[in-house]
Parts: C-alpha cells; sequence; structure tokens
C-alpha cells in the first residue's frame, strides 16, 4: 500500500461513493477511497462492521466466532495505528504447538511459535476500529440499485435512500451481489461463476481443562481446527475455557440441513475425542456460515484484485473475486478503491478542463487537447 503522502487527493468537491458491505474489503476500499479524498458512505445489513471477522458476546464471555486471526505479513494494521494511551488493536498471537498430557507436565516451558495477529480485545475491534472514520450505515440492507442519468440510487427496506451516488462498489459475497449487478452484464457474468463452500462452527465453553495446544488443525476428521479464544492476546482468562471448533467444508455441506442442536452434539462429541476427555460445556452453540471459504473466485484481468466496470462506475472487491484470506481481500478491496478513485478523478479533470472552455467562448479546443483529455480519461 501507498503512503499517505503519496496519495492525491482531489481538490474539487468530494464524491460520494456507495459501498454495499461492512467486512474487511469493503472497509479497506472505504478507507481507500477516504485517503483518495472521496466520501464513501458503507452500508450494512447486520448491526456490527467485519463480516467474517466478527465476535460474539455470550454468558461465558466473547467468542471469536468466524476468522481467528491473520497472516504477520499484512499491512492491513498499518489502518489502525496504536492511539497514544490505548493498548494496540492488533497483537502477535504466540502459543506453544504442543501441550502437556498430563496436568504435573505444566511446569515445563514450551517452545512458542507465532501463530498469526489478532484484534484486541476480540477480533471484531480490528474492523471496528478501520471504521472509526467512516460513514457507516447499520441495519441497512441494499436491496435494489439503479441508475438515474450518472448517477446511481440506492433502496433498502424502508425503501428509496434520498442520496445519490457517483459510483457502487459491491463488497459482498456473489450470491448477494449479483442480483445488484444487474446494470453491467461483464460483472454479472464474472458473479455468477463464483462458488464457495459453507461451514458449521461450535462456540464451547468450559471450566474442564482441555489439554489441547492453543491453535490446532485436523485432517480426515469432521473438526477442521480448533482455537482456544481465553488463549489469545488481551482476552479475559478467568472463567470458562472457551474454544472456536470449525467443522470440515465436506462435513458441513452434508450436515447443512441439521438443525443447530444435532450439529452441536455431533461437533461436541469429536471435539471430545480429540481433547481425550469429556468437555462438560457450560455453554455450547452451532452456527452455519453460508458462502463461508470462496471455491472458485469470479476471473479478473492479469495483476488485478478486483472487478471495475468503467462504463457503469460498478465495481466488485472481496472473496467474490479473490481467495477467502484477509489480507488478500484486504488488498482487492484497496485495489478497487484506486480504480474507483482514478477514473472519477479522470472525469473531474476532464469536466473542470471543459468548463474553462465554456467560460471562454473564443477559445476553440484543438484535435491535440482533446486527444489529451480522452487519454487522461483512459489513464
Amino acid at each position: 500500500m501507498r503512503q499517505r503522502s503519496e496519495f492525491i487527493a482531489r481538490q474539487g468537491a468530494r464524491v460520494r461513493i456507495a459501498v454495499i458491505g461492512s467486512g474487511i474489503g469493503g472497509l479497506s476500499c472505504a478507507r481507500e477511497l477516504l485517503d483518495w479524498g472521496d466520501d464513501p458512505v458503507v452500508f450494512e445489513a447486520n448491526d456490527r462492521v467485519g463480516g467474517s471477522c466478527s465476535s460474539r458476546q455470550t454468558a461465558v464471555g466473547v467468542f471469536d466466532d468466524a476468522a481467528q486471526f491473520f497472516p504477520t505479513t499484512t499491512d492491513i494494521a498499518s489502518l489502525v495505528p496504536q492511539r497514544q494511551g490505548e493498548f494496540a488493536i492488533v497483537h502477535a498471537w504466540t502459543a506453544s504447538d504442543t501441550w502437556p498430557e498430563h496436568d504435573d507436565d505444566e511446569d515445563l516451558i514450551p517452545a512458542l511459535t507465532t501463530i498469526g495477529l489478532v484484534g484486541v480485545p476480540s477480533v471484531g475491534a480490528l474492523p471496528a476500529a478501520i471504521a472509526r472514520p467512516l460513514d457507516v450505515r447499520l441495519s441497512t440492507p441494499i436491496r435494489q440499485v439503479q441508475r438515474r442519468g450518472d448517477d446511481w440510487i440506492l433502496a433498502s427496506d424502508s425503501g428509496e435512500i434520498a442520496e445519490s451516488f457517483a459510483a457502487v462498489v459491491l463488497a459482498i459475497p456473489a450470491p448477494l451481489a449479483l442480483p445488484l449487478a444487474q446494470h453491467s452484464a461483464l460483472i454479472g457474468a464474472a458473479l455468477a461463476q463464483v462458488s464457495y463452500r459453507s461451514r458449521w462452527v461450535l462456540l464451547v465453553g468450559t471450566h474442564r481443562k482441555i489439554l489441547l495446544p492453543a491453535y490446532r488443525e485436523f485432517q480426515g476428521s469432521p473438526v477442521e481446527r480448533v482455537a482456544a479464544i481465553h488463549k489469545k492476546p488481551g482476552r479475559v482468562t478467568t472463567g470458562a475455557q472457551r474454544w472456536f471448533v470449525e467443522a470440515d467444508s465436506v462435513w458441513s455441506e452434508r450436515h447443512a440441513h441439521e438443525d443447530p442442536e444435532t450439529v452441536a452434539d455431533l461437533l461436541l462429541a469429536n471435539f471430545s475425542a480429540h481433547a481425550r476427555c469429556p468437555i462438560g460445556p457450560v455453554f455450547s452453540s452451532a452456527r452455519f456460515w453460508p458462502n463461508a471459504l470462496t471455491v472458485n473466485p469470479a476471473s479478473t484481468p492479469p495483476g488485478s484484485l478486483s472487478l471495475w466496470d468503467a462504463q457503469a462506475k460498478l465495481g466488485v472487491c472481496g472473496d467474490s473475486v479473490v481467495a477467502s484470506q484477509i489480507s488478500l481481500v484486504h488488498r482487492s478491496g484497496v485495489d478497487l478503491a484506486q480504480k474507483v478513485a482514478r477514473q472519477l478523478q479522470a472525469l473531474d479533470t476532464h469536466a473542470a478542463f471543459a468548463s474553462r472552455l465554456r467560460s471562454r467562448p473564443r477559445l476553440a479546443m484543438s484535435d491535440s487537447e482533446t486527444e489529451l483529455v480522452v487519454s487522461s480519461k483512459l489513464d
């Protein structure tokens, strides 16, 4: 990502752009647009930002209920610099990849490895911090987008939104974005090819001591990975242990139509087998995440991480066009924002030049000047 000093902020009126979806892709796109001098407005169907970077408050404490960490190589942390007098939002999560097999082995000091970066005090703190300077409209699902002249008009469950936008960004899963992309044959065709896998996850609270590493992946099992939420930095460590249990995608699809209580019992039994002890949960809750993992993202131009229809002024970013990895989704949002901002900036330059010509009626535009303006739009 470029440094802030390298951004070319627009000198004229701020251009309003609708960003639909407040996951990492949508928020990263909106923040980049803001840095370019534009005026992004983020619309989110849920009552919180974050998408798969979400956290949930329960009777036994807070759980990260989808994404558990992100790579140490990502630059997304640059969007949330530490404020004076506050703890950093992002911390490295280090833990042992082994675990004492018996309680009397706990005096041994295990070697630590870095699992990844996590938000503090929860994964949900990261998107919340990214969204701070943005205009975010929560609980506002967008049901329709339509062109009115050169502008976009949006409609929610409450009816038409009394604002117009120069461009629209779709930062939501392809099945949700496709009905909103009818004004672009290019984007509609690309989104129609996207496929996903779904996941069941189980949140477990227990007062038993579970002798497993803080993070462990499994193969050939209904449970694909487990994470000890209470072992992450900045988490409350007293009270019940809190475990995140994620099912394998094939198993999840096989049990897609089961009720949450049945799935919770099945996953709890498998988790118990891996832990080699009864779990004795004091809290358990299963949730089905549709569109959790992108299998076939939409095709994008070489070197691009997003889709942009320059004629329609409609774009797509996020895991509709890249793999379901937080670092890639972040870069996809930034990539699309730069395409949008550059085109709108070129249009501003063209409009300003044309306005100057109209204010001087005796000045004719030469062929070379016309070519220069058209070239700037294409660039």
